[in-house]
């Protein structure tokens, strides 16, 4: 059963798929066009704005003969009325002919004839019924099955699916005409990792069109949209004040309640916040949400968020500092550079990877400052090979020739890559016998002689 549109209050007429609505609609493309004469909104100077000709019931109905669909009411609303794909979130919708592209394990008239013994057509599997147990044992089965069974287990994944949209890389917006989510938008990652499931707006898919528009008119944060709550500020910080009479909070979607991690990253949508919000953020005693709203509060009040980030990097959650630390302007950076550099060599603080990516914004950082850190054997390899990372950036790494040279002829390979392409730009004779030592070693490797040959042609010297 399809969920009924519930038009904003903007809109003209409640009286479904009526031409004044898809009046209304192109007129709101036309004024989020006017709004972003730039198209600087993400994915905005792929479409521009514009939709194309609609399209004629008779190509609809091939589509849906052809792929043993029934589209959702409001798809074929706007495919007809308003455009045949074209202006719409992230990149823009694809028409019908370019959707084509993405229905390779859709079914077809002649696959649907095939599967007698088998439910026709198949039922949707990203349902509201699927558990995120249920996606992570598909993935499994998808990693470890023969091509023949991949191709029948991504066919049973994809029904009832259609790819509406990219949202650029690997994530597509989707379009469900099966189950539970039929006419309502979903969002896939087709890396298909077993922790990452589809995520369900919740939207049919004309509301999810206009809102699009309308956060664009209201001067919005479109990164994430359709991810995050579309409540005012107000209505967001009412909820999430409310939460402690109640485990959840309803949202204007058809999605599960919402949790207080939900209801805060929504404010993300805002560019400025009220007074009454920042004061709420400032005072919010949640540790497990200081990370997230200290950043709100450097995007809504500098002042404000710089006071509870030297809180809590003075002790109160050190950790936390870390998470948001690098959401500070750049220009505020090096001013907690030494604190932070402390944290780095403290024994309770776990973030410290991305500890030392803060330090690498830091315009003041110093490899002396890491050294000591990156050839720690006591720390982890990975935080150690992105401290190498680090102190390949800074001005005085040839100080510590020595120092790198010992880790390009260690036993831990990724060190010794991460150390070599560290130097392998600057000249220093004194490397000769270290980059000869690495060819023998690693000549028939790809990726350490790339970087050897750089190193060789930077210093002048030849491989034996």
């Amino acid at each position: 059963m399809e969920e009924k549109y519930h038009p904003s209050p903007d809109s003209p007429t409640e009286i479904p798929f009526h031409p004044a609505h898809a009046s209304y609609l192109k007129s709101l493309v036309t004024q989020a066009g006017a709004r972003d004469p730039s198209h600087l909104i993400f994915g905005a100077d792929r479409h521009k704005y514009k939709l194309n000709p609609p399209a004629s019931p008779e190509q609809v109905r091939r589509f849906e003969e052809k792929h043993n669909l029934l589209l959702p009411e409001e798809y074929k609303f706007f495919l007809t009325q308003i455009g045949n794909g074209g202006a719409g979130p992230y990149y823009g919708l694809y028409s019908l002919d370019e959707a084509e592209r993405y229905t390779e394990y859709l079914e077809t008239t002649q696959t649907a004839a095939k599967q007698k013994d088998e439910e026709v057509p198949v039922p949707a599997f990203i349902d509201r019924r699927m558990t995120p147990e249920d996606w992570a044992v598909r993935m499994e089965e998808l990693d470890n099955c023969s091509d023949d069974e991949y191709d029948s287990l991504i066919y049973k994944l994809c029904a009832g699916m259609l790819v509406i949209g990219t949202q650029g890389c690997t994530y597509d917006t989707v379009l469900m005409c099966r189950g539970s989510e039929r006419g309502k938008i979903v969002y896939i990652d087709w890396n298909l990792e077993p922790e990452y499931g589809p995520f369900f707006t919740g939207m049919p898919f004309l509301y999810w069109y206009e809102m699009y528009f309308q956060e664009i008119l209201q001067d919005h944060n479109l990164t994430s949209y359709g991810y995050l709550c579309l409540k005012s500020e107000e209505e967001l910080v009412k909820d999430f004040c409310e939460m402690d009479k109640k485990t959840a909070v309803e949202d204007n979607r058809d999605v599960p309640p919402l949790n207080k991690e939900q209801l805060l990253s929504s404010l993300f949508r805002f560019k400025t916040a009220a007074a009454e919000t920042i004061d709420f953020l400032a005072a919010l005693k949640e540790p497990e949400l200081d990370a997230m709203r200290t950043e709100l509060l450097f995007r809504f009040d500098l002042h404000r968020g710089r006071e509870v980030f030297e809180q809590l990097l003075s002790g109160s959650n050190p950790d936390a500092a870390i998470c948001c630390a690098r959401r500070l302007p750049e220009g505020e950076k090096c001013r907690y550079y030494q604190p932070m550099l402390q944290l780095l060599y403290g024994e309770n603080v776990t973030e410290k990877n991305r500890l030392l990516y803060f330090l690498h914004d830091c315009k003041c950082r110093r490899a002396g400052d890491i050294i000591v850190f990156a050839m720690d054997n006591n720390n982890k390899e990975e935080t150690r090979k992105t401290a190498v990372y680090v102190i390949g950036t800074c001005d005085d790494k040839m100080n510590y020739v020595r120092e790198l040279s010992e880790l390009m002829r260690g036993e831990s390979y990724w060190l010794a890559h991460t150390a070599l392409q560290a130097v392998f730009r600057s000249k220093c004779r004194k490397l000769d016998d270290t980059y000869l030592w690495m060819w023998k070693k690693y000549k028939t490797d790809r990726m350490m002689s790339a970087n050897l040959k750089i190193a060789f042609q930077t210093n002048g010297i030849s491989p034996q």
